[in-house]
């Protein structure tokens, strides 16, 4: 069934605007032959045209790490998503992210090869990264500065909250959006495991965009003082927020309710919706199931201020002890400790299980910072989705630059879940078991 807060947030619109009507979509549901309501707002037939927006024009992307098993079949694969992206690029790229770091004849060779192929055709491009990791980065964001038609700045993070640019998205001439986990490394193309989503909307790539230009900003003029200011700035058009989110709409009976949130609120415009607390809102209305796969999880904080963050933390107990089924995949990259005492700590909870993944060395041999999961999603009651570019720790949601999407709708839900259940069930993960130490793996 739709959520109270979806079906709340179209009514308390309608209420706003005596010119808009709903739509209501019938369906059937588990528990017997019910009546369902889907709210859709409209004003004009026009703006009737660009909010239903079709359901494939959301869609789940993977990265999957050579000789494996993962992979789930029917889902499109990074590489091929970006170029197709780029591709089609006939006025602005714009892309935030952690870093950018090539080789020679890498998978993400044809990614950058095209940026430039775009330029070189009047593609406005701008390239937004950290400054952090610009060091040990260095040659291939400056093959791409050097390009007349693209645009780097480097947004000095660690002088302005202490955290680093982690976001990892792309917007596409105001219209199409990809966000994930993937870096921009060609290890992230095919030697690690990721999730990440594309979505066609105009007014979310605005949205994006808007946060975009926000950082962009503070790029060239890093105060935060000024940033403040800016950030109460009202927008010039209707941002799609967790209390006004767009819905995507196909032939199926099954819309999707969509929007996106940032981190931290420090750095983000005010009107954009927060991570943080969508993630918990999320947590608090699972009822049956909860699975989560994320790189790392942890209430203690490892960055910042030293101490313990609660709200995840606590809403993870709370679904545990009303008896929702959590179900959590974790990176071997957390058995360091003390993660790897809080993770136990947490399966030590009824109801929680915790496993974590180990994947087997690569073909080609070892492979510094790579073999790894690194995906960030979460599922609830095979209804709602969570897809994010931060770990799940208090850093990357307060002093870190990241950004998601979350959906309401049965068909990504089904897809994660299946690519949930086939790591969860399959050959790279070791149940954490309270009584035994682990190693953590060597990374570099």
């Amino acid at each position: 069934m739709v959520s109270p807060h979806i079906a709340y947030n179209c009514m308390a619109r309608a209420r706003k605007d005596k010119h808009v009507r709903l739509v209501l979509a019938a369906g059937k549901q588990l528990f017997g032959a019910c009546i369902f309501c889907v709210c859709l707002l409209i004003s004009t037939p026009a703006a009737h045209a660009a909010s239903m927006r079709h359901a494939t024009d959301f869609q789940i992307v993977e990265s999957v790490p050579e000789a494996t098993s993962y992979g789930e079949p029917g889902v499109p694969r990074t590489q091929s998503v970006w170029l197709d992206m780029i591709g089609r690029a006939q006025h602005n790229i714009d892309i935030e992210a952690f870093y950018i770091a090539d080789k020679a004849n890498s998978p993400l060779s044809p990614v950058l090869d095209a940026l430039v192929d775009r330029a070189s055709h009047g593609v406005k491009v701008r390239v937004l990264v950290d400054q952090a990791f610009l060091k040990d980065n260095h040659d291939s964001v400056t093959r791409l500065s050097a390009h007349a038609g693209i645009e780097v700045r480097v947004l000095p993070m660690d002088t302005l909250t202490g955290g680093v640019l982690h976001a990892k998205y792309m917007v596409v001439d105001g219209n199409a959006v990809f966000v994930g986990s993937q870096n921009w490394d060609w290890r992230a193309m095919d030697q690690i495991h990721e999730i990440g989503v594309r979505i066609v909307d105009p007014r979310l790539a605005q949205t994006f965009d808007a946060a975009f230009d926000f950082h962009w900003e503070l790029a060239s003029h890093p105060n935060l003082a000024k940033a403040a200011e800016r950030a109460m700035t009202p927008p010039s058009f209707a941002p799609v927020t967790s209390s006004d989110p767009i819905i995507l709409d196909g032939t199926s009976k099954d819309p999707l309710t969509v929007f996106p949130a940032f981190s931290p609120p420090a750095l983000s415009p005010s009107w954009v919706t927060a991570e943080q607390p969508a993630l918990v809102e999320m947590i608090h209305a699972s009822q049956h199931t909860l699975c989560i796969q994320v790189m790392t999880l942890s209430a203690i904080r490892q960055y910042g201020p030293k101490g313990w963050w609660p709200e995840v933390d606590t809403a993870l107990r709370d679904a545990a002890a009303r008896g929702v089924q959590i179900r959590i995949i974790v990176a071997d990259w957390a058995l360091r400790e003390p993660m790897q005492s809080y993770l136990k700590s947490l399966a030590a909870t009824p109801n929680i299980s915790i496993k974590f993944s180990q994947l087997p060395p690569s073909p080609q041999g070892f492979i510094a910072y790579a073999r790894v999961e690194h995906a960030k999603y979460a599922t609830a009651d095979d209804r709602s989705s969570y897809i994010g570019t931060g770990n799940w720790e208090w850093s990357y949601f307060n002093n870190t630059v990241d950004a998601s999407v979350f959906v309401h709708g049965a068909g990504p839900a089904k897809t994660l879940t299946q690519i949930f259940e086939r790591d969860w069930n399959g050959p790279y993960v070791t149940t954490l078991e309270l009584g035994n130490t682990y190693a953590p793996p060597q990374t570099h």
